[in-house]
């Protein structure tokens, strides 16, 4: 029997860590902001795009009605490891310079899903380090992020 949808997001909120944070309880104890993570879900699960987005603008709409809009760190890393990311990367350089990325999936992964997780990816790359700072800041000394990815700033994309 497969786990009920609640159990799974709530699960899935704490193991991303919510419960590190003072604010970040809320994504669980809030019952609104928790529904909005079980919508988002429920978009993850139906692979579609603009649901994810919609998803995620009212949970950052939320977040930011609660005066806390670093919250949304938690809906990117929600989508970001979802079962659309990759489990392993790797990188070769080429004889002629070139790089080769391999990715490797749990499963075979459809473009939509892909989409999903690389949209989330790069948001999470954004703005994770600076939601993650304000969190710390607003819960006083924490330890530091557990995961580094060694990002480096967007180039202007324009």
């Amino acid at each position: 029997m497969s786990t009920p949808i609640y159990e799974y997001v709530e699960k899935k909120l704490i193991g991303h860590g919510v419960n590190n944070f003072d604010a970040g309880r809320l994504t669980i104890t809030n019952k609104r902001l928790f529904l909005d993570f079980v919508r988002l879900e429920r978009a993850i699960r139906s692979s579609d795009f603009d649901a994810v987005q919609s998803a995620v603008t009212t949970i950052e709409c939320r977040a930011r009605s609660m005066g806390k809009r670093p919250l949304l760190l938690f809906a990117y890393m929600y989508v970001r490891f979802s079962s659309g990311s990759p489990q392993y990367t790797s990188d070769s350089v080429l004889d002629g310079g070139g790089v080769r990325k391999t990715l490797d999936y749990r499963r075979a992964v459809s473009p939509s899903e892909r989409l999903i997780s690389d949209w989330a990816t790069i948001w999470d790359n954004r703005y994770g380090p600076s939601f993650f700072r304000a969190l710390s800041q607003t819960d006083g000394s924490l330890p530091a992020r557990p995961w580094n990815f060694n990002v480096e700033p967007l180039a202007n994309l324009n």
